[in-house]
């Protein structure tokens, strides 16, 4: 396959996902159709390695992926960082379908072909998360017009999907238990995906919402998050953005962390939320208790 080929076939593909655009129920159809066909249906539901990107793409519907032109409209973020993921994922399974060279592919569509190919938990995270990445690469712009508090859940939204990826690739501390937690068909991404406390329910966020999102609420469902996010994640960011830079080949992933703490869109750092000093504290006592042991 030539450029030009390879040119049209792109513009063919866009012509069939256009009237995804304004409809998130055909988005979410899309993307059923496309688990139903290569999936590997398993024991957690009928999508097998798509439940919790369904599932996610659920909650997006509700709060997110409204119309930019709706009332109250969606967000041109969201939207376009979805259908571009769509767009990557399907370029990767129609090549797979008419037998096209991998190496006419962009990074991300080879990871889908991968998958398809061979359908496991590592390559799913490299063709979900690569596709991602790449979206947030390309929609920076769109992302700058966010307010701050939904720039903050962009970041902690590309993190979490990270840290899911590190459990099955990653040097996590228990393997076996880490492959079990991460596996995207099984229930504790399922039931990460569902939590009220992690994802707003509205856009643009509510008050209250915006006080969870700045880890200024304390109520009890938010304490599972703090633990996660304060934990497990934060403190280990740098290297956790190094580490996904290679596992999905988007070196520009590096650019979004800045001196440990997430800088999408522009590379500066945003404002640190009400916990900041809480992740300064277990980043010492890790490096303290590291030294001793």
């Amino acid at each position: 396959m030539n450029a030009g080929d390879l040119k049209e076939f792109e513009e063919s593909l866009w012509v069939r996902l256009k009237p995804l655009k304004n409809d998130p129920d055909a988005r979410i159809r899309s993307r059923c159709e496309f688990y139903k066909k290569y999936g590997q249906e398993g024991d957690s539901g009928s999508f097998g390695y798509g439940d919790s990107e369904i599932a996610f793409l659920t909650w997006e519907k509700r709060a997110v992926l409204r119309p930019v032109t709706g009332a109250p409209p969606g967000s041109p973020w969201w939207n376009d960082v979805n259908l571009w993921f769509i767009y990557l994922s399907e370029l990767g399974a129609k090549a797979y379908e008419k037998g096209t060279p991998i190496s006419e592919l962009p990074i991300p569509s080879r990871f889908w072909l991968r998958f398809i190919q061979q359908p496991n938990a590592v390559n799913w995270y490299k063709a979900h998360n690569s596709s991602i990445i790449d979206g947030y690469l390309k929609f920076s712009d769109l992302a700058e017009k966010e307010t701050i508090p939904e720039r903050i859940f962009i970041n902690m939204v590309l993190y979490r999907l990270l840290f899911a990826q590190s459990l099955v690739e990653g040097d996590f501390p228990f393997p076996k238990l880490g492959k079990i937690m991460g596996d995207p068909r099984g229930r504790s991404v399922q039931f990460v995906t569902s939590m009220d406390a992690y994802y707003p329910a509205h856009y643009p966020m509510t008050g209250e919402e915006i006080r969870e999102v700045l880890g200024k609420s304390h109520s009890l469902s938010e304490l599972g998050v703090e633990f996660l996010d304060d934990v497990l994640v934060e403190p280990e960011l740098t290297q956790l953005y190094q580490e996904a830079a290679e596992w999905n080949n988007q070196p520009g992933l590096i650019n979004l962390i800045v001196n440990h703490k997430p800088a999408y869109p522009n590379g500066e750092r945003l404002p640190d939320t009400h916990k900041a000093w809480i992740i300064t504290l277990i980043m010492w006592l890790r490096k303290l208790f590291s030294k001793i042991f």
